[in-house]
């Protein structure tokens, strides 16, 4: 048996290339224009390497607590700045006036009637670190009358509430006493 080859098919014609009649009659692009060589750069100038900066050194357990102390006592001042410039006749941090009991309520309604821009979290942070100061505990152990939001006398201070205030008194001191280096006054 002999085995028959099939035969093999090709094309050989050209390719036709087709031409956009609307081109036709323009001529062929210009070759691309060779690369210009690349001009001479002036040389970098040398930095100087920078002295390495040591990390800072990590703050004791005292340095620490000043700071935060600190820190502490501003947010509260700048908040107490707040009631007073909406509630200046009642808030004042060289002689504070003891508030009514209940006073929180209403600053509420107050910011909410004249529609203020200070929040409720704020107020009520504001009269927590208002009512803890020094100056304030101190007003409150004289005695005498609690006022309201418009600075009218609004009630008495018991016999009980001066006792707290003064063991509130006493406690900031013995903390401010402990954590105060040798020689240096407490802040309020």
């Amino acid at each position: 048996m002999t085995e028959q080859k099939r035969p093999t098919l090709t094309i050989k014609r050209k390719p036709k290339i087709f031409v956009n009649p609307k081109h036709a009659n323009k001529p062929a692009p210009p070759p691309p224009k060779p690369a210009k060589p690349p001009k001479a750069k002036a040389p970098k100038p040398v930095k100087e390497p920078k002295p390495k900066q040591e990390p800072p050194k990590p703050l004791s357990r005292e340095e620490r607590i000043a700071r935060n102390r600190a820190k502490k006592l501003r947010r509260g001042q700048e908040a107490i700045a707040g009631l007073m410039a909406h509630w200046p006749q009642l808030f004042s941090l060289e002689q504070p006036k003891p508030l009514k009991i209940g006073i929180a309520a209403d600053i509420y309604k107050d910011i909410k009637a004249r529609e203020l821009e200070l929040t409720r979290a704020k107020a009520g942070a504001a009269l927590m670190f208002y009512t803890q100061t020094p100056v304030y505990l101190e007003a409150v152990c004289a005695g005498g009358h609690r006022f309201d939001l418009s600075g009218q006398p609004c009630g008495e201070i018991t016999e009980k509430q001066k006792a707290y205030a003064q063991e509130q008194r006493e406690k900031w001191r013995a903390e401010a006493d402990a954590t105060a280096p040798q020689g240096a006054e407490p802040t309020p």
